[in-house]
């Protein structure tokens, strides 16, 4: 009984998410890239697109829907990126990479995976 006890914890540890490891992305990190890039991404069972502009503005289109301006900054205190909208607060978000791209790990800790295209794609 004890070696299995042993043996589904060695599975359990072996089989945990790759991304678990994986440090977070520093202030200087989430600045060059995003700034002047387009992201691809999934949230909350949504796929969108959203591109940083290099001024600060950001322009968020989800799959189907219609886009929405907001404005973008980094915390380099707490190595965070920041996002306002016209119905939500500045709200941080840290970003991981993983074996398929990168993450926004929310305030909750859930993450939502989006890789990075060079320039602006929303067109």
């Amino acid at each position: 009984m004890k070696r299995r006890t042993l043996l589904a914890a060695a599975l359990a540890l072996a089989v945990s998410p790759a991304w678990a490891d994986i440090e977070n992305l520093k202030a200087a990190e989430i600045e060059t890239l995003l700034s002047g890039n387009t992201i691809d991404g999934v949230w909350a069972g949504t796929a969108y697109k959203q591109y940083f502009s290099e001024g600060g503005a950001t322009t968020y289109v989800p799959e189907g829907g219609m886009a929405d301006e907001g404005k973008w900054r980094i915390n380099a205190d707490e190595d965070l990126y920041e996002s306002w909208w016209t119905n939500a607060d500045w709200a941080g978000y840290a970003i991981t990479q993983t074996e398929d791209g990168y993450a926004w790990i929310d305030g909750a800790g859930d993450t939502h995976p989006f890789t990075v295209m060079e320039g602006n794609q929303l067109n």
